[in-house]
């Protein structure tokens, strides 16, 4: 893989990256007001309990998208080209 390609790929991670991180944004603001509408209008304890079981599924999500997003793929390691011996 050349580095344009390199580059294009990293690219492509970063704007995943990115739109990840703006959803999970959007997903605690949607969180907060829901909290506090539940507050306002003195919601049943089952709204609570539900409430809290969603966010915790929807963070462990997150957390394993985005190590899977920074882990990449796997690479064979390579050898240093100057320290390999030429024998020709």
């Amino acid at each position: 893989m050349n580095k344009y390609e390199q580059q294009a790929a990293q690219q492509r991670r970063s704007s995943v990256r990115n739109s990840m991180t703006l959803w999970s944004a959007g997903a605690a603001l949607v969180i907060v007001v829901l909290l506090i509408l539940g507050l306002s209008s003195s919601a049943p304890n089952t709204f609570f309990i539900r409430g809290a079981a969603a966010v915790a599924v929807l963070m462990l999500i997150f957390r394993i998208v985005g190590r899977r997003m920074k882990s990449g793929t796997p690479r064979a390691a390579q050898p240093d080209p100057q320290s390999t011996l030429k024998l020709d």
